[in-house]
């Protein structure tokens, strides 16, 4: 699955750009957060999204405009999205704040491994010198998870989406960091 079709025809200039490594869901559930998160310890659960896959190693892309970054999804299935629905978090839209003009995706794991701390400080000195690309990834070694971070330049609210295949099953999650929504004004898929 590639996340180009989401860009057609607004953003013809759009590639999508495979990170070099694979997201690491040891329980299945995932978090799209501004790293590091900043969640009490033990609350991270809280802030995950509703729908969970199988535990394991999936990939990430990043739809990007030249240097500009669109959107960045968890691959979940390579298939085609038939239906998008808005991530829950506790029952609520999952849209979640950027100040530091970097969004993230990572494991419930990692993000509890960084209210610790040593590891909040290493994620920042990791991010601080790493700002070359769309992109950077941050590993635990003590869990052996990961996070993905993805540089945007900019803050805001950012809404994050399941797409589902036709079979009902989870095929992606997604988060719009640009104007992506409501270029459609199909609202059982906005992303088409």
């Amino acid at each position: 699955m590639t996340l180009l079709p989401l860009a057609s025809g607004s953003h013809p200039a759009a590639t999508t750009v495979a990170a070099d490594v694979r997201l690491r869901l040891p329980s299945g559930r995932l978090v799209a957060a501004e790293p590091p998160g900043l969640f009490p310890a033990g609350e991270v659960a809280c802030g995950a999204f509703a729908q969970t896959v199988a535990p394991g190693e999936y990939a990430v892309e990043i739809l990007a405009e030249g240097d500009v970054v669109l959107g960045a999804g968890v691959v979940v299935r390579p298939e085609p999205v038939s239906q998008w629905l808005p991530a829950q978090c506790n029952g609520e839209d999952l849209i979640y704040p950027v100040d530091g003009a970097t969004g993230g995706f990572g494991s419930v794991e990692v993000f509890e491994a960084l209210t610790d701390d040593d590891a909040r400080e290493e994620l920042i000195a990791d991010l601080s010198f790493d700002q070359d690309g769309l992109y950077s990834v941050y590993h635990h070694e003590a869990t052996d998870t990961n996070l993905v971070a993805i540089h945007l330049n900019a803050d805001g609210r950012y809404r994050s989406w399941v797409g589902y295949t036709a079979e009902g099953e989870v095929a992606c999650f997604f988060t719009d960091f640009g104007d992506l929504e409501d270029r459609t004004g199909d609202l059982q898929n906005p992303l088409r």
